[in-house]
């Protein structure tokens, strides 16, 4: 078919109206839910210009790139509307249509209000892949979409170079990495470091992060283990005319991945290196030895599981006699592998396997472990860069700790909010504090209200470590506590045990006349002596609403409110708070 009856053929598609979509599910993962879907543009099967690649290629050459993206916004939004879809209509848009002059502006909201789709329900994608000739242009018509109400995600991130600056300059609502750095992820420590630092930048920046192109379970279940809640592929649903509205339950992150540490799992510090086969002649393992004087062990696979490790200094001993090519060159490296290499689940976390080496006498500093997944293998850990690693933890972790409860402090609680805050979970914060503290330290002195702190700090662990739940202590009487996975009724019931805990016990921490009293004499801030009931447990618990709540500060505030509405009442009291977000100061104009 000729240059001149392509044209033809497109016009025709164009105002025929014989374009159609496909929708691609976007899916959350840890909550179960199909969050929107991406529309993918199709023209007549069997058509010369059915697959978009070579449909918006020809548009391009021929100057109907304007008309052929109001084409397929309009069949997107139309399909959408008939299905009676849900959630984000995500929309791919070339970066360089949006700069051109001749192309009608407010057509996308008129699309919108025809169909009956609010803006905030669309979200325009504008991929990396395709050039992008000015980007002041194009910076100047994405605000003009996000002022009209528009969400705006960018495609293909680490395809092209403009990405990051757009990112930076335009803080979009959603990014989308590139499926280069998703395919075999489980398998390439390099892929896991960049979508873990993009997962890091996304957080500060408050985007969300979608993944692309997920195909197998295992690239799924790493993405997962990393953190990744957003995801896209053939794996979760293919392209198709009638939009997937449930997540398999098979693709669902199971509980016991949400508590996961990825950063203090034997995963953090996994290497991808070369590995051989059991089958291998010895005298190709001696080669690859060899020539990378880098290598001092190489795993050995049979059918994708561990069979053993070659070590440098083993096969150099066994070649390095006079008739050490005459014995082993031709024999398989199976014959002098060592069988039973120290090996752990890509999930054991650094102390178990610290404890593993520190057990084991004949481990050499300079050996790696190898890391199975699923008994599959996955890489090495070199054992140099575990000790590391696990150094830089407890330093970290020393560093911000409470010195007196060793509990985590400010910094850890905060990353712990922000985190639940970025993957929008349901999460409860409750915040502790003990009433009349003040006056007991008046009187008994800091160093008996020192012990009533640890003594707390003992109550809350032994009631919530056992659950899971994470505990910080603030500082001085104050304590936070975040549950991940309880309902509202569970929190409360948790927190009442804590209470009737610490009624129990506090006696102990008086003297009998004291006690008798119910209380104790003490001046009061103006020097007046004022009489203060025995110590008592105030705790505020509130549930945050990840959208209304912008960052762990917001939360901070929304707890405190809780804690004072809970030392309103006489002695002990837990406050369960229905507020979600916390109450904004009054801005003041400078003229009044």
């Amino acid at each position: 078919m000729s240059g001149s009856d392509l044209t033809q053929e497109l016009l025709s598609l164009i105002q025929e109206k014989q374009l159609y979509p496909l929708f691609q599910p976007v899916m959350d993962t840890s909550r179960g839910i199909v969050i929107g879907h991406e529309a993918l543009i199709r023209g007549p099967k069997g058509h010369p210009l059915e697959f978009p690649d070579r449909l918006f290629s020809l548009a391009s050459q021929v100057q109907l790139l304007s008309e052929l993206e109001l084409a397929c916004r309009s069949a997107a939004m139309e399909a959408f509307q008939k299905n009676a879809m849900q959630g984000k209509l995500f929309l791919n848009v070339n970066p360089n249509v949006l700069q051109d002059d001749s192309h009608p502006h407010g057509s996308t909201l008129r699309l919108s209000q025809q169909f009956g789709i609010a803006p905030e329900q669309i979200v325009i994608e504008i991929s990396e892949r395709y050039p992008i000739e000015d980007t002041e242009n194009l910076k100047h018509a994405i605000i003009h979409y996000q002022k009209l109400g528009f969400m705006i995600a960018i495609d293909d991130l680490g395809a092209g170079y403009s990405g990051l600056k757009l990112w930076s300059e335009l803080r979009p609502d959603y990014v989308k990495i590139d499926r280069y750095f998703i395919h075999s992820i489980e398998t390439s420590s390099v892929k896991r470091e960049f979508v873990q630092s993009i997962l890091s930048l996304a957080t500060s920046l408050r985007t969300k992060v979608v993944v692309e192109g997920i195909e197998t379970p295992d690239e799924l279940e790493q993405l997962q283990a990393m953190g990744v809640n957003y995801c896209q592929g053939f794996l979760l649903g293919r392209p198709a005319p009638y939009p997937v509205l449930e997540v398999p339950s098979s693709l669902l992150l199971p509980h016991h991945h949400v508590a996961l540490n990825y950063q203090s799992t034997i995963a953090s510090v996994v290497d991808t290196i070369h590995c051989v086969s059991a089958h291998t002649r010895s005298s190709e393992v001696l080669d690859t030895f060899t020539q990378d004087k880098t290598l001092s062990s190489l795993p050995v696979i049979h059918e994708k599981r561990v069979a053993g490790i070659i070590r440098r200094e083993k096969i150099m001993e066994f070649f390095s006699g006079s008739y050490g090519h005459a014995l082993y060159a031709n024999k398989p490296v199976s014959y002098i592998m060592d069988e039973h290499p120290l090996s752990v689940d890509w999930q054991t976390s650094l102390e178990e396997v610290s404890q593993l080496i520190t057990d084991n006498d004949e481990v050499d500093i300079y050996q790696h472990i190898i890391v199975t997944k699923s008994d599959v293998y996955y890489g090495v850990a070199s054992i140099k860069n575990l000790l590391r690693r696990i150094t830089e933890l407890k330093v970290n972790n020393a560093r911000h700790a409470n010195p007196l409860t060793q509990l985590p402090g400010n910094v850890a609680i905060n990353q712990i909010i922000e985190d639940q805050l970025s993957r929008a979970r349901s999460f409860h914060v409750a915040y502790f504090d003990l009433n009349h503290f003040k006056p007991y330290n008046d009187i008994y002195g800091y160093e008996q209200g020192d012990q009533i702190i640890k003594w707390l700090a003992q109550i809350l662990q032994k009631q919530l470590f056992r659950h899971g739940h994470f505990i910080g202590h603030i500082g001085g009487d104050d304590f936070v506590a975040i549950f991940k996975d309880t309902d509202k009724e569970q929190t409360e019931q948790q927190c009442n045990k804590i209470i009737r805990d610490f009624e129990q016990d506090i006696t102990r921490f008086y003297h009998q006349e004291h006690i008798d009293l119910g209380g104790i004499k003490a001046l009061s801030r103006n020097g007046t002596p004022v009489f203060y009931p025995l110590l008592g447990l105030a705790i505020g618990v509130v549930q945050p609403d990840p959208s209304e709540c912008l960052s762990h500060h917001d939360v901070a505030l929304l707890a405190s409110e809780a804690k004072k509405e809970a030392k309103q009442s006489d002695g002990s009291h837990c406050y369960m708070c229905h507020r979600q977000k916390p109450r904004r100061l009054r801005q003041i104009s400078p003229q009044q």
